[in-house]
């Protein structure tokens, strides 16, 4: 038998193998899909790109990701960006999704895998549709509970049905699908670091102002503008609350700017000045419980021409928006020079900062 002879008997051998190999996981034989790793949906990897909506049902509620013209966005809040790393998880994440172990058919045992339909009362499932732009479903699965194993990753995955199908399986991969808007959305808003920031301005309703500026990014700590004679800081370094208060604003709910109303007696601003001239204005308006806060960016005049791009892109990406931030973020924002300040008489070291600063009025929103 010659070399080449020999080779082209082992290729043939190992197609034979693999063949059989597939044949009997089609039977449902556990160690060889194991073993096989066979995909849940094999024609998904070759029409990943070809999704343009993900759907995700729960008891909790139904959320459609969709992929427009300038990207992947949430359609349950009005279109506004969603993570790109999100979709990939959702999308790759099941298109490599490999069926493990063949488990229960009997649809009275679903509820202990958490793989029952999700329309079934207090359903624990999670049904995670992709379609494509005619609206064809591309894979749909109810996903189920996970099983841990810190020993052997064969062990451990997800267990998984098809709705229709009374077969459900423990599988292995990694994918997201869940109901909460937070989770798809890009939360991140704004991220201003307090070495950048100047000045900060909070304007209270009633128009009572609160003002801290650094002379440099050198100086240590902000200070007080207009600080009242005989008032007294809990400490040197209390106005940096509000100079960090850019330092990263996250949304908790967006809106169209539209539907909010930005006047009337609850109106409160605040405004960040950045060492090379950039300039966000911010209105807080309280509706219904909630604070809402649209943006501004500007520059002054003697600002470079890199900052003016940076203006513009903020505008462009948060201008047709309001946002519901996080609860500290917003007392941020709305700080009032009482909470800098030490009460008249004492005479402490300001430990007691935090306390009072986190017991100022709570806006409304979450978390915290």
């Amino acid at each position: 038998m010659t070399i080449k002879t020999f080779r082209i008997l082992v290729m043939m051998t190992a197609v034979a193998a693999m063949l059989a190999l597939i044949s009997v996981a089609g039977r449902y034989n556990p160690a060889t899909i194991k073993k096989a790793g066979v995909l849940m949906f094999p024609a998904l990897s070759d029409k990943v790109n070809e999704v343009t909506k993900i759907h995700v049902r729960s008891q909790g509620g139904v959320l459609t990701v969709m992929r427009e013209a300038k990207g992947w966005v949430l359609d349950d809040k009005n279109g506004y960006p969603v993570r790109d790393d999100r979709v990939r998880t959702a999308v790759i994440g099941l298109s490599e999704l490999a069926l493990s172990e063949p488990k229960t058919k009997l649809s009275e045992r679903y509820a202990s895998l958490h793989v029952e339909d999700v329309d079934t009362d207090k359903s624990k499932s999670v049904e995670l549709i992709l379609r494509n732009k005619d609206d064809d479903d591309l894979a749909n699965v109810i996903i189920g509970r996970r099983k841990f194993s810190y020993t052997d990753l064969a062990e451990g995955g997800l267990y998984v049905r098809k709705p229709g199908d009374a077969q459900s399986w423990l599988a292995i991969g990694e994918f997201g699908a869940r109901t909460d808007p937070l989770y798809w959305l890009q939360t991140r808003i704004l991220k201003v670091p307090s070495d950048d920031v100047a000045r900060m301005v909070t304007v209270q309703p009633d128009g009572t102002r609160l003002v801290i500026s650094k002379a440099s990014p050198d100086t240590p700590f902000f200070t007080v503008e207009d600080l009242p004679d005989g008032a007294k800081l809990r400490s040197p370094d209390a106005p940096d609350q509000l100079g960090m208060a850019m330092d990263g604003l996250d949304l908790v709910d967006v809106a169209p700017v539209s539907r909010i109303n930005f006047s009337g007696d609850s109106l409160a601003q605040a405004q960040a000045k950045t060492f090379d001239g950039l300039v966000i204005d911010m209105d807080l308006a309280l509706l219904d419980g909630k604070t809402w806060t649209r943006f501004v960016a500007s520059t002054e005049a003697q600002a470079a021409a890199e900052v003016l791009r940076k203006a513009e892109d903020i505008n462009a990406r948060l201008s047709n928006w309001a946002y519901q931030l996080k609860d500290y973020q917003i007392r941020n924002l709305r700080m009032k020079l009482k909470a800098l300040l030490k009460p008249e008489g004492d005479e402490g070291d300001g430990d007691d900062y935090e306390d009072e600063f986190m017991g100022l009025e709570n806006f409304g929103n979450s978390p915290q």
